[in-house]
């Protein structure tokens, strides 16, 4: 199984460093040979504050928007949602700081040198000789223990000076055997994107942290005002822990850090190095381990930037991507941690990619698309904490913005669960600013965690009531227009139009929000039945259900994207928003609904491959639906293009991946990594028309190859191995007796398993 990352040379650049994380803590190893450097994050430190910003009259100009859509004034709309409903920009994640590792006398001059990610172990090793001296490191971040761990040895005493530092308004101190880290989060920040105030306020309600490294070796350590000395040392090791002043969502953070986390490190201090690895090993290699995979393709030792750098992108490599994404996710997203955002847990910047906050309108839902599919239902548990916040401050937006009952989020979310539409009036904001539907698609992931555990539970007392109130705002805001249900004005994020030679991007109605209401409903519709709830809101969505989802095909075959066949801004726009009901909800399939398929097969060929990283990852899962897995796999090679980290940064286009195999927007974007762990899934395993299909989407090139321990909705594990591009053995087991339709080669078998019995087809 392909799970190492290897390089035969120090990190220059972030995007060359290697991830260790526990969903909360997360470090960048650089692996530097004279002074080594670890960036450091915390999920929990943001800028900002609880309390959503209400523009005044926001109500009144959608209202007023709403009429001139109805009348066909989509520009003068536009304009009234971008000067009086747009408000100010959310919150930004912030990074924790830096540990630097300076070796006294170092020559520079290395030779030997290995860097190394062992996926399975979550653990970074490097080693090299420098100055006739071997030397041997490790790197952890331990969940058990809530720490980071790093090991130096070497062959002969050398000597090291410990310094570091931290976020916003920042002290750095030292004691004996200790380095202290303080420091406070700004109440506000403006985007790197929005250059007219780029003021940074502190008030003292920032989110605070205090961290402290402690060092054990086999020599002496001293202090100075900023730095720890250790001397002598041929075995040191160093401790590092963190508390934020975080309490919850909807809390100012006022909780003490100093004292608790002495209190943690006093307790981490006295156990064993080895003791807490053999901790985190025990906890990661099974969550890892649940999977087993062989795709094919030869081995190979080569360090892993060559590999991306080679034009030939073969199936061991895929291999090894799909694996780091699957790492990933275990490394960022825990029980008990914050949501994933743009950059899973690590990002170096005061002022983040756009705020490396939560964008709804596609790339924090895709973080989450491979996690059940996976069989890592424990990681999806910060997702669903975050939409139960988006819950309760959704009503008040719900209310204030639109007059509406139940609850309703925009395109963005932070730390805080604002729902409030951002933009602060910018021109053509309203592409992204005015969008209503995250809180509808977010809904589906409720619903998945349900069909995947067949928790009744859960569906009864989180699941359904959340999207009940989500589906009150829709049914709220609906209006008849010639008979379908719709939402009005709509935006398709983030493309436009040409009308009247005017860049529109407001209007009737679009594909992808109808679908979003269609989707929603049709899952309440189905969980009411399994609960056995019949009253008037589940009747009036079986009555409106019908007249919701709209889809027509345009001149070139394709799905239209708008109400109207309109000049597109950009036919190759990085956003695929109105294939949404092919992936990621299934109303359109290739079995069911085979003509909109087509056209959704025709939307892609226009829109092109290359795109920016996350936009491939999508395509794959499209593609792979599309049960075309040669195309899925060539998207999947196209992503693995390598990306310079010191290029210039197109933003819109030029996507691939980094050296350290992290995706490329570019900048550096999470979710294209977990985009095409999802899509590679998929060509092995579709849930999908109520089926489980097997190799529904299996490359040419991957003729040969087993993947074990996948998880099909139903909560059934499945182990899938294939031969000469035929299916050679399936073993599916179930802790629950029921009855499966298996599909293979197109063809539906219904099976009973039994419960916790390995049922097998050769």
């Amino acid at each position: 199984m392909e799970k190492i990352l290897n390089y035969n040379k120090p990190a220059g650049a972030f995007e060359e460093a290697l991830p260790l994380g526990n969903g909360s803590l997360g470090a960048m190893v650089y692996g530097r040979t004279d002074i080594e450097r670890i960036s450091l994050n915390h999920d929990t430190l943001w800028s900002g504050k609880p309390g959503q910003t209400l523009v005044e009259g926001a109500r009144e100009s959608y209202e007023k928007a709403q009429a001139l859509t109805l009348e066909g004034k989509f520009y003068e709309a536009q304009k009234e949602l971008e000067r009086n409903f747009t408000g100010p920009w959310l919150n930004s994640y912030m990074y924790l700081g830096n540990l630097y590792i300076k070796r006294e006398g170092s020559s520079g001059c290395f030779e030997s040198y290995s860097r190394i990610l062992d996926l399975e172990k979550s653990l970074v090793t490097v080693s090299y000789v420098e100055d006739g001296i071997s030397f041997e490191r490790e790197y952890f971040v331990s969940h058990p223990d809530n720490c980071v761990m790093v090991k130096l040895k070497s062959s002969s005493p050398v000597s090291y000076e410990l310094t570091g530092d931290c976020v916003g308004k920042s002290a750095v101190t030292a004691g004996a055997g200790s380095l202290f880290l303080s420091g406070e989060c700004p109440a506000a920040i403006s985007p790197n994107y929005d250059m007219r105030a780029r003021a940074v306020v502190y008030d003292g309600d920032g989110v605070k942290v205090s961290a402290i490294v402690r060092v054990s070796c086999d020599g002496k350590t001293e202090y100075k005002a900023d730095a720890l000395l250790i001397q002598n040392v041929t075995d040191v090791t160093i401790y590092f822990c963190a508390e934020t002043s975080f309490i919850d969502f909807d809390k100012l953070p006022t909780k003490p850090t100093f004292y608790p986390c002495e209190k943690r490190m006093t307790e981490l201090y006295q156990k064993p190095y080895d003791e807490i690895k053999a901790d985190h090993l025990d906890d990661v290699m099974p969550l890892f381990n649940r999977i087993e995979t062989d795709f094919g393709g030869p081995t190979s030792n080569l360090p892993t930037d060559e590999r991306i750098r080679s034009d030939q992108k073969d199936t061991s490599l895929c291999e090894l991507l799909y694996n780091f994404g699957r790492y990933l996710i275990i490394a960022s997203s825990r029980e008990g941690s914050r949501a994933t955002n743009l950059q899973g847990i690590w990002n170096e910047h005061f002022y983040a990619p756009w705020s490396s906050n939560y964008t709804v309108n596609i790339n924090t839902e895709m973080n989450y698309w491979p996690v059940l599919m996976c069989n890592l239902p424990e990681c999806h548990q910060p997702m669903i904490e975050l939409i139960k916040a988006v819950s309760v401050n959704g009503r008040e937006t719900a209310k204030h913005y639109y007059g509406a009952e139940g609850f309703v989020s925009h395109h963005n979310l932070d730390l805080w669960a604002n729902t409030t539409p951002v933009g602060n009036k910018v021109e053509a904001s309203p592409r992204y600013a005015y969008w209503n539907m995250s809180s509808g698609w977010l809904c589906r992931h409720l619903f998945e965690h349900y069909e995947y555990t067949l928790d009744k539970d859960f569906l009864a007392s989180v699941a359904y009531p959340i999207m009940v109130e989500s589906a009150k705002f829709y049914l709220s805001v609906m209006i008849n227009y010639n008979g379908k249900w719709i939402i009005t004005p709509s935006t398709s994020p983030e493309n436009g139009v040409i009308i009247d030679g005017k860049v529109i991007h407001t209007t009737t109605y679009t594909t992808m929000t109808q679908s979003i209401v269609e989707d929603l409903f049709t899952n309440i519709l189905a969980s009411a039945k399994i609960l056995g709830i019949e009253d008037s809101l589940v009747a009036e969505i079986r009555k409106k259900l019908p007249n919701v989802g709209i889809y027509k095909i345009g001149s070139h075959g394709e799905l239209l994207e708008y109400n109207e066949e309109y000049e597109e801004e950009d036919v190759h726009h990085r956003h695929v928003s109105h294939l949404y009901a092919m992936y990621p909800a299934g109303i359109i399939t290739t079995n069911a609904t085979p003509e909109l398929a087509h056209a959704c097969r025709q939307t892609l060929e226009i829109r092109g491959d290359e795109s920016t990283g996350w936009s491939m990852g999508w395509k794959v899962n499209l593609w792979a639906r599309l049960k075309d897995g040669n195309r899925a796999y060539k998207l999947v090679k196209t992503q693995l293009t390598f990306v310079d980290p010191s290029a210039e940064l197109k933003y819109s286009h030029g996507g691939g991946t980094y050296a350290n195999m992290f995706d490329a927007h570019p900048p550096f974007q999470i979710d294209g990594n977990f985009g095409v762990v999802a899509g590679i899934t998929q060509m092995f395993l579709q849930c999908e028309d109520g089926r489980i299909k097997i190799l529904p989407a299996l490359p040419d090139e991957m003729k040969n190859g087993k993947i074990k321990g996948l998880l099909a909705k139903g909560k059934i594990k499945v182990d899938i191995e294939w031969k000469n591009s035929k299916l050679s053995r399936l073993e599916l087991v179930t802790p629950i007796a029921q009855t499966a339709i298996i599909n293979i080669e197109g063809v539906d078998r219904e099976i009973a398993l039994e419960a916790n019995e390995i049922f097998v087809i050769e």
